[in-house]
């Protein structure tokens, strides 16, 4: 058997575990099977495929078979026997009774997922798992306030291991249980031909207006990236076909590609899904999924109305053109040939929300419900087959295998910061400096975010911020659902901000242009993704905790205030704007963003004389725009 074909056969083994384990096929067959047993099965596969497929020198890979090969046998080998082993490994966890054997399995199962992290993620997370092991380590050496307690390496290796909270956490448990169900729904979606259809519909849609290239790259990038799970995926696979589409039209290299990095690491944050950290956010938080998606709407919205309204204003501002109708589909048709590619997402909400069904059986019916439909209606006159269902397999064993790492790899970092007490402390000098200013402590936050979650996929970064981050915000007061949106916020931007900026740099990799360049059109582009968590966090009406009518205020000024410091931004809203009339948006944009609670006057005075001088500002450009018969959007 070839190194492609095991890999393949191995991926196809993991996905097909997770989706029985999410169907629980085990319990309806009588298995009783520990979740963590579960959990290193597919360690253990997504190990052989990682070291087979990521050579230890990648300049060199002839040369690395002879050490990938043994390391990825001596890594599964080890995980495989800590399957059989697990309940005695937990038992001798329990009743402190380490044995040799544990001690050496629990070992070269972190080196390994280090060392496959590294291939996968590379350093610059490498550097932050090593980081906590060795103040783990050295915890009651460091200087106070950070000291912590002495390290006990059997206790350490066995609670890091077997037991859960650390690489058997919540981020590796809500992996393997929903994220790989939800990246199997998208790559289906992709392999019968959803791409097409949505891309079509969008190009139907939005494709005639001004800058109509650009708005449906953002549609189809954001629809897909909402679950995906991973902004640099969705990036690769779109942006091969809407970057080049936008410069064709005329946007420069270099916003083309910011244009999809911003759109594909939005749709991380748009519900129901958010790249699956919609779920462990619940888990997290102890709360309802419900209340977590309706939180998340108006923050997603109002990102992408920014995105929107610059694309659309520098389209105005350059002359950029929509695509002529000839080239473009017919929307009433497109709906008619792919309306079975709607029917997963009219499932999925109507199960999650009215069948209360858990998240990734959710996905599979979804996903089903869709596959059947395509089996008898077919799309566009052809009908999936078994080379669908295997290209879908192989697609979600390749997205998923990096995220498996990942997500035990924050495991890792959680685990050791909290078994060290370090984490304690951490927590300690966060609410310090809380304590003499909390704008302060925010905009460290937000840094610390952007530098934590470099590369990530969602879950993961999630999962580290939260812990590290919300959980402090949280203590000192922060609303709980504004708190952990806030740290995700600040995770995914690190997507796009440079120096790591993975996304924004994939796109300039398939737009040909600098890197930096585009990093930096992508922040500002992105802009309202810096400004809008430190909104709701002052503001919770804004992910609708409030009454109906602070709920509505928020909203109208939230929106209002984004528009004019996106015109601002471009310098243009239907004219090109003057230096004292830009500076001018700005100002008054950030009064409308300020929410009007804490304005002179407070919501009533302040917040609604802000509110009435946006509109006013709004409707005159309206005017101007009726009366020259010009695009005002």
């Amino acid at each position: 058997m070839t190194t492609a074909r095991l890999v393949n056969v191995l991926g196809f083994l993991m996905v097909a575990a997770a989706i029985l384990w999410a169907l629980s096929v085990q319990r309806m067959l009588g298995f009783n099977f520990f979740g963590g047993q579960y959990l290193y099965f597919l360690m253990a596969l997504a190990t052989v495929v990682i070291f087979f497929t990521h050579p230890f020198l990648r300049s060199r890979p002839r040369l690395s078979r002879f050490i990938d090969v043994p390391l990825a046998l001596i890594g599964a080998g080890a995980m495989i026997t800590t399957i059989v082993m697990f309940p005695e490994l937990i038992d001798q966890a329990n009743f402190r009774d380490y044995g040799p054997l544990g001690l050496s399995l629990a070992a070269i199962t972190i080196l390994v997922l280090i060392e496959g992290m590294r291939r996968t993620a590379g350093p610059a997370l490498t550097i932050i798992v090593v980081g906590a092991l060795l103040i783990a380590i050295f915890a009651q050496y460091l200087p106070s306030p950070l000291t912590g307690r002495p390290f006990r390496p059997e206790s350490f290796l066995y609670k890091m291991a077997y037991m859960d909270g650390n690489i058997l956490g919540a981020p590796l448990s809500i992996v393997g249980a929903v994220v790989i169900a939800f990246i199997f729904m998208g790559s289906m979606l992709q392999a019968t031909g959803g791409g097409e259809f949505f891309s079509d519909l969008a190009a139907a849609l939005m494709g005639r207006s001004r800058g109509g290239s650009a708005k449906i790259a953002v549609t189809a990038s954001g629809f897909f990236g909402a679950i995906s799970g991973s902004a640099v995926s969705n990036v690769v696979s779109t942006g091969m076909v809407t970057i080049p589409l936008m410069k064709k039209a005329g946007y420069k290299a270099q916003v083309a590609g910011a244009i999809e990095a911003v759109a594909s690491t939005g749709g991380q944050l748009v519900p129901p899904v958010m790249g699956a950290a919609a779920f462990l956010m619940a888990v997290t938080t102890q709360t309802d999924y419900s209340v977590i998606v309706v939180a998340s709407l108006i923050p997603a919205f109002l990102y992408y109305l920014a995105l929107f309204l610059q694309i659309d204003l520098m389209a105005g501002r350059d002359g950029i053109k929509g695509i002529e109708g000839k080239d473009l589909p017919s929307a009433s048709e497109a709906l008619r040939q792919g309306w079975v590619f709607i029917l997963p997402f009219v499932v999925l909400i109507f199960g999650l929300f009215f069948l209360a069904w858990r998240p990734e059986y959710a996905a599979l019916a979804s996903t089903a419900a869709m596959f059947l439909a395509l089996v008898v209606f077919g799309y566009r006159g052809a009908r999936p087959g078994l080379a669908q269902i295997v290209q879908a397999f192989r697609d979600t064993a390749e997205a998923s295998v990096g995220i498996i790492f990942i997500a035990a790899a924050a495991g890792i970092v959680i685990g050791a910061l909290n078994d060290s007490g370090v984490l304690f402390a951490i927590t300690g000098a966060i609410l310090a400096i809380g304590d003499s200013s909390l704008p302060l402590l925010l905009i460290l936050a937000a840094i610390l975010c952007i530098i934590l979650g470099m590369g990530m996929p969602t879950v993961g970064v999630y999962a580290l911020l939260s812990t590290l981050v919300a959980a402090p915000l949280v203590e000192l007061g922060v609303n709980l659902i504004s708190a952990h949106l806030f740290v995700l916020y600040f995770g995914m931007m690190s997507m796009i901000t440079p120096p790591v900026a993975v996304a924004s740099f994939a796109a300039a990799a398939i737009s040909r242009t600098g890197a930096m360049r585009t990093g930096w059109s992508a922040v500002q582009l992105g802009w309202a993704a810096y400004v809008i968590p430190f909104v709701f966090v002052v503001n919770p009406a804004l992910i609708m905790d409030g009454s109906v009518i602070e709920i509505v205020i928020a909203i109208a000024r939230a929106t209002i205030g984004v528009w004019l410091v996106s015109a601002c931004i471009i310098g243009y809203l239907n004219h090109p704007l003057s230096a004292p009339l830009r500076l001018s948006y700005l100002a008054l944009g950030i009064l409308l963003l300020v929410p009007g609670l804490v304005l002179p006057g407070g919501l009533w005075a302040g917040g609604g004389l802000t509110l009435a001088a946006g509109l006013a500002v709004l409707s005159y450009e309206f005017l101007i725009a009726r009366r020259k018969d010009l695009d005002f959007v």
